[in-house]
């Protein structure tokens, strides 16, 4: 009987291995002309666009095995036809990546996409399983993951970001900001618009390079922000459970241990900030 499940088990591991071997991948470039609108899909594997030459979209797809151990065969003549019959589609300048006609074709097989582009690229990108990284792009980049990680950098317009489980990292965007966690921290600095911010679980730490509105919310965990320089602020901040610090500021309303409102250098935009159990830190 030992001898017997000793067999399958070693069988069982032969065939983890194998499938945990299979790999394949395409590479595509596509020749566009002006502003690309950019569509990218996984369900499991992670997204990266950064800039390329201008005129042409490069694809490059890793396709990995994952479990399997019984679909192993499967899984590979899977990986073997998206290999034949990459899932891109372009419409003139409007290209969609990842939307497989059938998603059995992605059962357990992760697919990363990295993608090269055209600096004036408007960006969504979607992965159930998977970080996204997004970087010198002009934008808007509309970014969305289950699970997994968001880093947005030099983007020239609008940013939006989202993650159910992971830390949403923003940084030097010409444009308003929106972030949602979940469960994990929000860093969004260096921002030339409006934020928006709200986690769960998680702190959040902000900043500003030109004055604009700002909101952020946590449930669990604090809340820093660092103003733009020599810009003033109307602030409005609370925190249930927690220390409040902010700059010299002239009161009006209510102020508390954990209630403050008043004025920054004269007023300005409103900075609303509200956190349920953690510190806020403004300067």
């Amino acid at each position: 009987m030992k001898t017997t499940l000793l067999t399958v088990a070693l069988a069982l591991g032969t065939a983890a291995t194998c499938a945990a071997q299979i790999e394949g991948s395409f590479d595509r470039s596509l020749t566009v002309s002006g502003p690309v609108d950019l569509d990218v899909v996984t369900d499991s594997g992670g997204i990266t666009v950064t800039p390329g030459s201008s005129g042409s979209v490069h694809v490059h797809a890793i396709l990995k095995a994952q479990h399997g151990w019984f679909d192993s065969g499967d899984v590979e003549r899977h990986i073997r036809e998206i290999e034949r019959n990459p899932p891109i589609e372009q419409n003139g300048n409007q290209i969609r990546i990842g939307y497989v006609h059938s998603r059995e074709l992605l059962k357990n097989i992760s697919m990363r996409l990295e993608i090269q582009t055209p600096s004036e690229t408007k960006l969504r990108a979607r992965a159930d399983s998977g970080g996204i990284r997004v970087e010198g792009i002009q934008g808007p980049a509309d970014c969305h993951t289950d699970s997994g990680g968001i880093d947005v950098r030099n983007v020239g317009s609008e940013v939006h970001a989202a993650a159910d489980s992971g830390g949403i990292h923003i940084e030097n965007v010409k444009g308003a900001t929106y972030a949602r966690v979940d469960s994990g921290g929000i860093e969004a600095n260096d921002i030339a618009g409006s934020i928006d911010a709200e986690t769960d679980s998680g702190g959040i730490h902000l900043s500003q390079s030109s004055a604009a509105p700002i909101r952020a919310k946590a449930d669990s965990g604090g809340v820093t922000v660092r103003l733009a320089s020599n810009a003033g602020y109307d602030l409005s901040v609370e925190s249930e459970s927690g220390h409040i610090s902010v700059p010299e500021i002239s009161v009006h309303g209510d102020i508390s241990k954990h209630h403050v409102e008043g004025k920054v250098r004269g007023g300005g935009p409103m900075v609303n900030v509200r956190v349920d159990s953690g510190n806020v830190s403004i300067d």
